[in-house]
């Protein structure tokens, strides 16, 4: 009995080991924390900032969890995991009103009931990281601005109501969890995610099939009447280029908070893209200036040079917006005080001004184009007499002389372009007999064709124009080239 009861105490002395608790806030920290089984479980957040980066250590303790209502209430905007963290408990961001975006862990795998209940601002879009297995019931309720989720196939529980839904109460008074009719989730068929937005009627973008989402280059598109949106970044590239077509669908919008916090220092807008949402490259320290098309006609709240800084919307300090005249672009920088620089001012030069071509001949209009806006256009004046095609080709019709207006985005240059009719070195002569003689083109276009009218009088080399005369007498050389003829007399003497 006394050795059980020594081993008893000692067991009990080891449970008591294994869980240490430490409040470093006394000290001068913000984070209150646990130590369990050789791992920190953040427990409450004493700080001020409105921005929060959880630590990977704490007291040289990897940070492996957020715990149960750890910053409940809180007035932060965004916060910051580290990817040592694993799990997200029960209502640990709960009634954040304020928090707007959500850096979750690469290595993240549970999200626990009411995790983020009620947190209102939370972005039009999160992204799950690969890896999560679980979203508690309610996690994401009543969050109003999240529009979207993308969620990858790893998931194999999502709780009741955990997106896409909100708590509010009937004609009765009697409060139940309704359906949002502007909430999507964007995942992959025979996956969780597909079976939690049929249960729960919740409207299902397919990324697998990419019928009404694509992901592409590490960017996530909707896909609505024929057209694309861009909806979030995840990719790794510094400067990204984002494309004008994705599954043979046009690009037209950036959602809101696409880019967000994104480390990218350039950007490559196309232009078919109309309008940029709110906050869609806010937060991009990296980003120093950006170049916007003029297609685009809208631009939302914060998009461009924009951080938040202990709660406010700060402008970066020398951010610069470059675009064309009269355009959003240009609108947007003089509202929030930025730098604008001209960047679509088309200038276009031609090498030559003129040009002459035969009938069936061609020639390329060489055109300098400088901050050019959607495709250079080539438009003859006569097509009766020249074409050209929308590469600038000039191809001769008819002998005469006709203008080639080329122009960019409203600005317009001319070319003069005179078409000539193929002539002969020779039009009458008289030979001698037995004498090589040549007759030569200048303007023909493809291989010509040489006869003669009296094979008697005069012998012709159907091929290279060469003839002599056989016995005196009268002869026609004909020429077809060019789709057209061309006669020579010649006199045997």
């Amino acid at each position: 009995m006394k050795l059980n009861r020594i081993i008893s105490i000692a067991l009990s002395f080891a449970v008591l080991l294994s869980v240490v608790c430490f409040d470093v806030s006394a000290a001068g920290g913000d984070f209150e924390f646990e130590i369990t089984d050789g791992s920190a479980e953040v427990t409450a957040y004493n700080g001020s900032a409105a921005d929060v980066d959880i630590p990977e250590t704490l007291a040289g303790f990897k940070v492996t969890s957020i715990g149960e209502d750890a910053f409940r209430k809180n007035g932060l905007k965004s916060v910051s995991m580290p990817d040592t963290v694993k799990t997200i408990k029960k209502s640990a961001f709960a009634d954040c009103a304020s928090l707007t975006t959500v850096q979750f862990s690469s290595s993240l795998e549970s999200i626990g009931n009411t995790a983020f209940y009620n947190c209102e601002d939370l972005s039009s879009a999160l992204r799950f990281p690969e890896g999560l297995r679980e979203i508690g019931n309610s996690a994401f309720e009543n969050c109003w601005d999240m529009s979207y989720a993308i969620i990858p196939a790893s998931v194999e529980v999502i709780g009741y109501c955990a997106l896409g839904y909100y708590y509010d109460s009937d004609a009765d008074k009697k409060y139940y969890d309704f359906k949002r009719s502007d909430f999507r989730i964007l995942g992959y068929n025979d996956s969780e995610a597909y079976t939690y937005s049929l249960s729960h009627k919740v409207d299902f973008y397919d990324l697998s099939s990419g019928f009404n989402a694509v992901t592409s280059g590490g960017m996530d598109f909707f896909i609505e009447n024929s057209e694309a949106e861009l909806i979030a970044y995840a990719g790794t590239s510094y400067t990204p280029s984002i494309p004008s077509k994705v599954g043979g669908y046009t690009v037209t919008s950036i959602g809101g908070y696409a880019f967000f916090a994104a480390g990218i220092r350039d950007v490559v807008i196309p232009e078919t893209v109309v309008r940029i949402g709110e906050w869609a490259f806010g937060s991009c320290e990296s980003l120093g200036s950006i170049k916007i098309p003029p297609s685009v006609t809208s631009i939302g709240d914060c998009a461009l040079g924009y951080c938040y800084d202990n709660g406010l919307e700060v402008p970066y300090d020398g951010f610069v917006v470059g675009g064309a005249k009269d355009s959003a672009a240009k609108s947007y920088a003089e509202k929030h005080s930025f730098k604008f620089k001209d960047m679509y001012t088309t200038t276009l030069t031609l090498t030559k001004s003129s040009g002459t071509i035969y009938i069936k001949g061609s020639l390329n209009i060489s055109a300098d184009v400088k901050n050019p806006f959607g495709k250079t256009t080539y438009k003859s004046a006569d097509t009766d007499v020249a074409k050209v095609n929308s590469s600038g080709k000039l191809t001769g019709i008819k002998a005469g002389k006709t203008k080639i207006t080329v122009t960019n985005n409203g600005v317009k240059k001319t070319f003069t372009v005179t078409v000539k009719k193929p002539s002969l070195n020779i039009s009458a002569k008289t030979i001698k007999p037995n004498k090589i003689y040549q007759l030569k083109i200048k303007g023909k276009v493809g291989t010509p064709k040489f006869t003669s009218s009296n094979k008697k009088v005069l012998k012709v080399n159907s091929k290279n124009g060469k003839f002599k005369g056989l016995k005196s007498g009268k002869a026609v050389i004909t020429v077809k080239t060019n789709g057209i003829k061309l006669k020579c007399k010649i006199k045997v003497k």
